[in-house]
């Protein structure tokens, strides 16, 4: 509807008053700061090191809130609503402290877990290595006898008994296989400790490898069995630590209030960095909306603080809030994919919610899948109560699908064309059976009231376009009033007048020759005659009249866009035509009955998944290319205000804008 009026707020307050200021703030979630710079100011005075030791508090919560969610056994709902706590009550019954406790206690849990799965990690090691010597029947670190030297090591795979024995046969020394795998072959060598060198050389040329294993004292299945003892007690340990991790996640709830207090501390300090001052006082600038300006005033007026309100100065960059009705408002979120509009300039949203709805309905056009829009998202608001973000997303898909049932119905298709396939495959009936609704009869619509988009698909696109057309209308309308709200009423009557007389007689040439004529005619005259008017020189004048009128091939290119809407109705029924066939192709059998089923429930769900992005997408950029074109003035910059944070906890303790803190204080204006 309108783009909310801000003011500019500058605060005066003493050092000692920043914090508390701040989080009230915050807490009203109405003021966004700014940096202002001036000579005769500097960064404000801050806490050596209060923003880093924030952030390492934020994080070391942080780090145990995933081990502890995840076993944790409180029922987690699919979107999170946040938890309503009194900080005061939270600090003085003790949970507070509990919530430390459990962060504390779990850091060392998990320390001890890596530790732990260190150890565990060397023992199966040396396990692994002791694997293929298991049935070597001596120790591992004998070394053999006074004459005879004992070597062990491996082979790789390839390597041929045959030159192993000639080696073995020449220099004389005897190779056991111990085992194999994958890796190599295990082999124990016995040779004299004269040919010692000499064997090793030999082997070496074949890739053999000696053994180098963590421990040799003894026999390797009594280093293993040993090893693996030790390692089934690590892992006895491990779980004992992991239970303790089930019993510090009771504590989660509290230690995710923590999470957010300590972020709301780490906001504050961050805040603070914005903030300039001058010895003795920090100064706060930022804007406010008008509509707020009451409640601002209320928790300023409980701190020794001097503040004033100004209206915003030529050349700031007023941040943007929009204001809409509990409808658009729904529909703000997909503004701001493109870009807000700027400060004072016309919020389109309003608007744009009423085409959003009407082209998306008409894109995806059936009334079973809008049902299950309106059904999932409405219902998911209803009982899931998500956040206000997701809310809004949910929202707007949910009017969506009442469009989607309303145009269903009007073109006959209930997940696509069910109705007809059941009664033809699996009852045996004929279409004829089908209720005729048709507004006209002589189209055959059978259950459509209009026609069916797929049997009539010129008919789809002329309503298409038509809608294209009231689109295109819309938006010119809408730079009209832009520019009659500007004083420029001339303006209007030239830039959009001129064309409308235009397009007024091309739609009216087809009903009434001489009058679209003659409309066509005026329209022509009139862009040549205006639309160069701010060029120099007469040629410029004409050249720019020319090229407004050139300037009807966009027109026309836009109005093409709105074949997309054909597309993307078409290739939504085309796909549950399909899935239908599949669904009952087996007829009134109990085999039947189930496949039916089962593809129904899949195929119509997956099209349903696909279909309503390619709309969203498509929808989208009718409103962002064709329609904003026209008229919109973007480059707004969204306003976001200091709040606390809220992922998990909601503070409700007594509002900052309370009658107790009105009365506090008497407000002193700069």
């Amino acid at each position: 509807m309108s783009v909310s009026r801000m003011e500019k707020l500058t605060v005066i307050l003493p050092h000692t008053e920043v914090d508390a200021v701040l989080r009230r703030l915050m807490r009203l979630g109405t003021v966004s700061l700014s940096r202002e710079q001036a000579d005769d100011l500097s960064a404000a005075h801050l806490e050596p090191g209060a923003a880093a030791k924030a952030a390492a508090l934020a994080a070391q919560i942080d780090a145990v809130l995933p081990l502890l969610t995840k076993r944790s056994r409180r029922k987690k709902p699919l979107f999170s609503t946040p938890v309503p706590f009194d900080p005061v009550e939270f600090k003085q019954s003790g949970d507070e402290e509990k919530a430390w406790k459990t962060v504390t206690e779990t850091e060392k849990v998990i320390e001890g877990i890596a530790a732990l799965k260190s150890k565990l990690a060397e023992e199966e090691a040396l396990m692994q290595s002791l694997v293929p010597y298991l049935d070597f029947k001596f120790s591992l670190d004998d070394k053999g006898t006074k004459t005879a030297s004992l070597l062990l090591g491996s082979l790789p795979v390839g390597v041929k008994e045959e030159r192993i024995d000639a080696l073995a046969n020449e220099i004389g020394f005897v190779v056991e296989v111990l085992s194999s795998d994958s890796r190599g072959v295990y082999v124990a060598v016995v040779t004299h400790r004269k040919t010692e060198q000499q064997t090793l050389h030999a082997l070496s040329s074949l890739g053999f490898l000696r053994a180098s294993l963590a421990k040799t004292e003894g026999l390797a299945t009594a280093l293993f069995d040993a090893a693996q003892k030790r390692a089934d007690k690590i892992k006895s340990d491990m779980e004992r630590l992991d239970a303790r991790l089930y019993v510090l996640a009771e504590n989660l709830t509290e230690v995710e209030i923590l999470s957010d207090l300590a972020h709301t501390a780490l906001l504050t300090e961050q805040n603070k960095e914005a903030l300039l001052s001058t010895k003795n006082c920090a100064v706060l600038t930022g804007w406010c909306p008008t509509r707020e300006r009451e409640r601002v005033s209320r928790v300023l007026a409980g701190a020794a603080a001097a503040y004033d309100f100004s209206p915003p100065a030529e050349g700031d960059d007023v941040p943007v809030l929009l204001q809409n009705n509990p409808y658009a408002r729904n529909f703000e979120w997909v503004l701001g994919m493109y870009s807000y509009p700027r400060y004072g300039k016309f919020d389109p949203t309003f608007i744009m919610s009423i085409f959003y709805f009407l082209i998306f309905g008409l894109m995806f056009a059936d009334a079973g899948y809008g049902l299950l829009l309106v059904v999932g998202c409405f219902g998911a608001v209803r009982w899931l109560h998500p956040r206000e973000g997701m809310k809004r997303f949910l929202l707007m898909f949910g009017y969506c699908g009442i469009s989607c049932i309303i145009f269903g119905v009007l073109f006959g298709s209930y997940f696509g064309n069910f109705p007809l396939a059941f009664m033809q495959n699996v009852l045996g009936r004929t279409e004829a059976e089908l209720p005729n609704l048709a507004l006209f009869p002589s189209l055959e619509a059978n259950v459509a009231i209009l026609f069916d988009p797929i049997q009539n698909p010129m008919g789809f696109l002329l309503v298409s376009l038509a809608f294209g057309v009231l689109h295109l209308l819309a938006g010119m309308a809408v730079k009209a009033y832009i520019l009659c709200r500007e004083g420029q009423p001339l303006a209007a009557l030239f830039d959009i007048g001129s064309y409308w007389a235009l397009f007024a007689g091309i739609g009216t040439v087809f009903f009434h020759r001489a009058i679209g004529i003659s409309l066509i005619a005026l329209g022509v005259v009139a862009i040549v005659a205006t639309q160069g008017r701010h060029k120099k020189g007469v040629a410029g004048k004409i050249i720019g009249g020319l090229g407004g009128l050139y300037s009807l091939i966009n027109y026309a290119s836009d109005l093409l866009s709105y074949s997309r809407i054909l597309a993307l109705g078409l290739a939504a029924g085309v796909i549950a035509q399909v899935v239908n066939i599949l669904a009952t192709m087996k007829g009134a059998s109990f085999l039947g009955f189930l496949i039916m089923i089962v593809v129904f429930v899949i195929g119509h769900l997956l099209n349903l998944v696909i279909n309503v992005l390619g709309t969203f997408v498509h929808t989208s950029r009718l409103q962002y290319i064709e329609f904003f074109g026209k008229f919109y003035d973007d480059g707004g910059t969204p306003f976001k205000p200091m709040t606390v944070s809220d992922k998990y906890a909601t503070d409700v303790s007594d509002a900052p804008d309370s009658e107790e803190t009105e009365a506090a204080a008497t407000p002193q204006a700069i």
